[in-house]
Parts: C-alpha cells; sequence; structure tokens
C-alpha cells in the first residue's frame, strides 16, 4: 500500500493506493471519514489516478481556503464533488482509449475473417462456432 498524509489545523487527510482482490483501490480519508474512493483493474491507470488525486489536492487546497463561517462537512463534501468530478473526467479519457484500441483491434481481425473466409468452401468443413443449447 502506498500513501501519503496531509495535514491542515487539527485534520489530517490521507490518499491511499492499495491492491484489492483482482483489481486497485485509491482513495481519500480525511480525518477518519473516507471522502473518495475509485476502483481500477489496471494498475497503471490507477497509478495514473493517485498521481493525479495527489496533484488535484494540492491545486485544491490551495485554491480555496476554509473562511470562518465554513463548517468542516459543508467543505469536505465540496472536495469530495470536486475529486469524483476530476474522476470521471479521467475515466472518460480512459474508456475512449480502451474504445479506439478495442474497435482497431475487431476491424484487424474482421478483415483477416474475411480473407480466410474467401479461400473456404461454404459447404464442407463450416461450422457455426457457438450455437445456442
Amino acid at each position: 500500500m502506498t500513501s501519503r498524509t496531509y495535514r491542515t489545523g487539527n485534520s489530517t487527510g490521507k490518499t491511499y493506493f492499495k491492491n484489492v482482490g483482482e483489481g486497485f483501490e485509491v482513495g481519500f480519508v480525511l480525518s477518519g471519514k473516507t471522502v473518495f474512493v475509485g476502483n481500477f483493474l489496471h494498475s497503471w491507470e490507477a497509478r495514473r489516478w493517485y498521481s493525479l488525486l495527489n496533484a488535484e489536492i494540492k491545486n485544491f487546497s490551495n485554491k480555496y481556503q476554509v473562511g470562518p463561517g465554513c463548517t468542516k462537512s459543508w467543505f469536505t463534501h465540496f472536495l469530495s464533488a470536486h475529486l469524483y468530478t476530476t474522476y470521471y473526467s479521467f475515466l472518460d479519457k480512459c474508456f475512449t482509449q480502451h474504445s479506439k484500441k478495442y474497435k482497431n483491434a475487431v476491424k484487424k481481425d474482421q478483415k483477416s475473417y474475411e480473407k480466410m473466409s474467401s479461400r473456404w468452401d461454404s459447404k464442407t468443413n463450416t461450422s457455426r462456432f457457438l450455437k445456442a443449447a
């Protein structure tokens, strides 16, 4: 497990990166309360998000300060909403990458199939790959 600690006043926050089952979990806990949790299948995506999460927390704390009339629970909710917005933007970029990769793989395989199938005699030696049971 990898972690980084942040302190503000009398509160302590901690970002973490850990293996969970078949995947990875990245999160942020502030004074014992979970503010953010994200799950990933690929370690490279989780590591990229972990570094982005730490940068976002630094940027957020530099941009927004807690004033005298601001409650801790409201500010924590504000931070959580900001982190989830950034997280889903990050995921959109990752899904676009995966989508492109698999679309190209399908195109390539489809072309190979069409080349192979043009040489087959359709009446012999062909069968369906999957049949309903």
